[in-house]
């Protein structure tokens, strides 16, 4: 019960950050911004627009699938949601780290977790020195197997 209670104060002040993101640009506080907002900062990771959209309808029943995509494409151009891209072609998305950070992603279960760390500046300056492009921001996305993944495959590997 006590880990279900700070999360969803970490969700609270969440949900916050980034309706204060939209108020900052300008952007109307609207029920259905609120719904989307909120069911994407209870989620445990990332969230795809139609798992947005059921848990968001649990908020405003009337929530549009239109609405969920605009919102996120907002919240995305405000830097306040990150899109992950997977394998498959599909996204989701999930609040960006207040601070700089990055996420490995599992390909076979989709648990997203964000790590921190970035060694990614040598990398930049290699590039502008091949191409003449500054380089003024980066998105790095990892993908592999989680621990229960991998012990799932070892598992079910001596089963056989």
């Amino acid at each position: 019960m006590k880990i279900e209670k700070e999360f969803q104060f970490h969700g609270d002040r969440q949900a916050g950050r980034l309706l204060a993101g939209l108020a900052g640009a300008g952007r109307s506080d609207t029920r259905a911004r609120r719904a989307v907002v909120q069911a994407l900062c209870v989620a445990p990771d990332r969230s795809t627009p139609a798992e947005l959209l059921e848990r968001g309808r649990a908020i405003h029943p009337h929530l549009a699938p239109v609405t969920v995509y605009r919102t996120l494409d907002l919240l995305q151009s405000l830097g306040l949601v990150e899109r992950l891209h997977h394998p498959d072609g599909c996204s989701s998305f999930m609040p960006a780290p207040a601070a700089h950070g990055h996420h490995v992603t599992c390909e076979r279960c989709r648990r997203t977790v964000e790590f921190s760390g970035c060694a990614i500046g040598s990398l930049a300056r290699s590039a502008r020195a091949q191409t003449g492009f500054t380089v003024h921001s980066h998105w790095l996305e990892l993908t592999g197997l989680c621990p229960d993944c991998r012990r799932a495959g070892a598992a079910r590997g001596r089963a056989s």
